[in-house]
């Protein structure tokens, strides 16, 4: 009988020194995206009260993908993608996330999201008329948001 409760405390004892290990390494993995998340997800509540909109609110992606973007707005599932490579600051989450934000407050109908393409063909990105206002809104606008919350 001896034996039985040894081995027992032995098996019991592994299995929970390995699900605190599992816990931990959760917790310290996650922990750079959660900021990331919960950072975005607070800008756009804030960015919505202050601009209301009849649309629904677009899903968050964090993308740990390489990319040359910062952030991208899909109109046909009305989802922001951020890269997360790219942010690794409060400053720079908060302004692409207000940048892609105002993609999103301005792309509604298929229309304008193929007028956002042609103009990207005739301009390219650094002189697309969207992206150019879009740049300065999202600069200052992130600075009040900045002020306000953090």
């Amino acid at each position: 009988m001896d034996t039985f409760f040894t081995i027992y405390f032995i098996v019991v004892g592994v299995l929970f020194t390995l699900n605190l290990i599992y816990k931990l390494i959760k917790f310290v993995k996650s922990d750079g995206e959660d900021w990331q998340l919960h950072l975005a997800e607070d800008v756009i509540n804030w960015f919505i009260k202050m601009h209301p909109i009849k649309k629904k609110s677009p899903r968050i992606v964090l993308s740990d993908n390489d990319s040359l973007n910062c952030g991208t707005y899909h109109f046909y599932t009305n989802t922001i993608t951020l890269y997360t490579k790219h942010l690794s600051t409060y400053r720079q989450l908060a302004e692409i996330t207000i940048h892609e934000l105002m993609h999103w407050h301005q792309i509604t109908s298929l229309y304008k999201d193929q007028l956002y393409d042609e103009q990207l063909n005739q301009y390219g990105y650094e002189n697309h008329p969207q992206e150019i206002w879009c740049r300065a809104v999202a600069a200052e606008l992130s600075k009040h948001y900045i002020n306000q919350r953090l």
